[in-house]
């Protein structure tokens, strides 16, 4: 792993490798034919972890044992083709989507379940769109957002749409409302206080007010203001401590105030007045970034991971890794010795996780998987899982990186 950043050689990138860039996004997201699974990480719910498999079917595995339990999935029939995102859990309840293509037509599914039973809290199935469902899902009180692409089987179609669901198992209607976009949503939803945020291919950041969210009528007077940026939007946002974060495929990382924005006239432009800021990446920038101690950490399709000052916009330190990051890294502690060390431990599109220190980007291990990871990590109990490309789930200890076992997402079989 070199940690010197190389402008030079990325600034003049052949036209060829930019169309492999390309290709690889069209490719992992929005592939008509063959979505791409694998891309769900594990989410904990006391000693259960709930994973997404490279099948599409939400799978539900027991850390204590280390099995998966073959009587919990959904569906329980054929898949759903691919879950990008991870599944969110709700009270009684855990939700999530998945979706499949055959040529320009698409199926995706919208479902709850009952986290005990794995049965849906809506019936057979859930709500069944024609479109592709990536980003991950919001959650305000009792109301889940999603975004879309096209929806197939409307005429007049928007290119995409922001919905609100109802998480209720005795919702009459799933649907509450819906806002049409100006592009395919891949973001997902972020989500701060009434607001939520959700970017789009048409490069279009949206602020959309989800107070009073049972309210049906007028749908689209609830978008308080947009942003737009230099390249499409396709990963995820982070909206923490009043700013967002989020990265583009003009290869920059923003930072944007959401209360001086919601009160001011200039929408269009990064106001550094307010301490907002734009960062050249260098690169496409699609893993959703990650913030401590005043430090952000962006990571690009090339491999590299910046270590931003929040207050300024200006680089601490940068650090590579072999093959892309498309996932989000994960801030963990290690132990060495008599003390701890913070460190974040950031997946390979190409194999491995990389353990890298957050004070200066030196690296300090390796998660061996052997295979490429484009899920975010999880730590637990002091083990981090690992949801490989392949449909393994592995997991290793944070202290040594040792592999302390491996599971078959898909059949349950052990593969350690």
């Amino acid at each position: 792993m070199s940690k010197q950043r190389n402008f030079n050689s990325r600034r003049r990138l052949p036209v060829l490798f930019a169309l492999v860039f390309v290709m690889i996004a069209a490719v992992a997201c929005v592939n008509d034919l063959t979505p791409e699974g694998g891309w769900s990480g594990p989410v904990a719910e006391e000693n259960k972890l709930f994973i997404g498999n490279r099948d599409g079917h939400l799978v539900r595995f027991d850390a204590e044992t280390g099995n998966l339990d073959n009587s919990w999935r959904y569906p329980s029939g054929d898949g759903l083709g691919a879950m990008y995102s991870n599944a969110v859990v709700l009270g009684e309840n855990i939700y999530s989507i998945g979706y499949t293509c055959r040529g320009d037509e698409c199926d995706g599914e919208i479902f709850g379940l009952n986290l005990e039973s794995g049965l849906s809290i809506w019936g057979q199935k859930g709500l069944e769109l024609k479109t592709k469902l990536v980003g991950d899902i919001g959650v305000s009180g009792d109301t889940l957002f999603v975004g879309t692409t096209t929806i197939g089987d409307e005429e007049d179609s928007a290119d995409g749409y922001f919905y609100a669901i109802d998480s209720s198992a005795s919702a009459s209607s799933i649907a509450k409302w819906r806002i049409a976009l100006d592009g395919n949503a891949f973001t997902g939803v972020a989500v701060e206080g009434s607001t939520a945020f959700i970017g789009t291919m048409a490069g279009t950041l949206y602020a959309i007010d989800i107070s009073n969210p049972d309210d049906s009528s007028n749908a689209s007077d609830r978008i308080k203001w947009t942003f737009e940026t230099d390249g499409a939007i396709a990963g995820p946002i982070l909206a923490q401590d009043g700013n967002l974060y989020f990265g583009d495929l003009a290869s920059n990382a923003y930072q944007l105030n959401i209360s001086s924005r919601s009160s001011s006239s200039q929408l269009s432009a990064v106001n550094s007045g307010n301490g907002e800021w734009k960062f050249d990446a260098g690169e496409w920038v699609w893993a959703k970034p990650v913030i401590e101690d005043d430090t952000v950490y962006i990571s690009t399709l090339s491999g590299t991971v910046f270590a931003i000052d929040d207050s300024t916009g200006s680089e601490k330190w940068s650090a590579s890794v072999d093959g892309q990051i498309v996932a989000s890294p994960t801030l963990f502690d290690r132990k060495r010795g008599d003390t701890r060390e913070r460190a974040l431990a950031v997946p390979s599109g190409e194999k491995n996780v990389w353990v890298i220190s957050v004070i200066d980007g030196r690296e300090l291990g390796v998660f061996l998987t052997d295979e490429p990871v484009k899920a975010s990590p999880l730590v637990h109990n002091d083990l981090l899982y690992v949801h490989a490309l392949n449909g393994d789930l592995k997991w290793y200890s944070v202290d040594d990186t040792t592999q302390r076992g491996c599971v078959d997402l898909k059949g349950g079989g052990r593969c350690d």
